[in-house]
């Protein structure tokens, strides 16, 4: 603890101690939430992103996100970044890194404010540019053509 952070009213102290679930879905939820918009498909993909991982198993991920979601509009998105990258294991950086750029890609258009999150993160979790370069690459063509939150055509809805 530093010798300021007793006295930062910002964060409750019930909230400093942070679990590595939260800081995951937080830090999701700052790509889902940094265009301004949060769509009910794209907190659908957040939690899908999260049940499909090992870890998540029997985790209840409603009241962690409920507690992310209040903590980011308390205290902004530069705190909120830097209170939940640090909890980030070194190993597991880069694959919550390549599921951030997936979310942010998942309307097929990626907005200023998602792309300064998503190097604000790449930058917090330490990651060399190479990697972070192939990530975003990798994520750029499997997304590419996306409709997420467009109407369906029609034909598609018959079938």
């Amino acid at each position: 603890m530093s010798l300021f952070e007793k006295f930062d009213q910002s964060i409750p102290n019930n909230e400093k101690q942070i679990s590595e679930y939260e800081a995951w879905i937080a830090i999701l939820y700052a790509c889902l939430s940094s265009d301004g918009e949060n769509s009910e498909s794209e907190t659908d993909l957040l939690v899908n992103s999260i049940y499909t991982k090992e870890k998540f198993l029997g985790i209840q991920i409603s009241p962690l996100y409920e507690k992310v979601m209040k903590i980011k509009n308390e205290i902004g998105q530069l705190k909120f970044l830097d209170m939940y990258c640090p909890v980030i294991t070194e190993n597991e950086r880069p694959t919550l890194f390549s599921l951030a750029v997936d979310l942010t890609f998942a309307d097929g258009e990626l907005h200023r404010e998602e792309r300064n999150v998503i190097d604000m993160i790449a930058k917090r979790f330490q990651l060399n540019e190479e990697l972070a370069s192939k990530i975003i690459e990798v994520m750029m063509i499997k997304n590419k053509g996306n409709i997420l939150n467009k109407p369906l055509p029609l034909f598609t809805l018959i079938f």
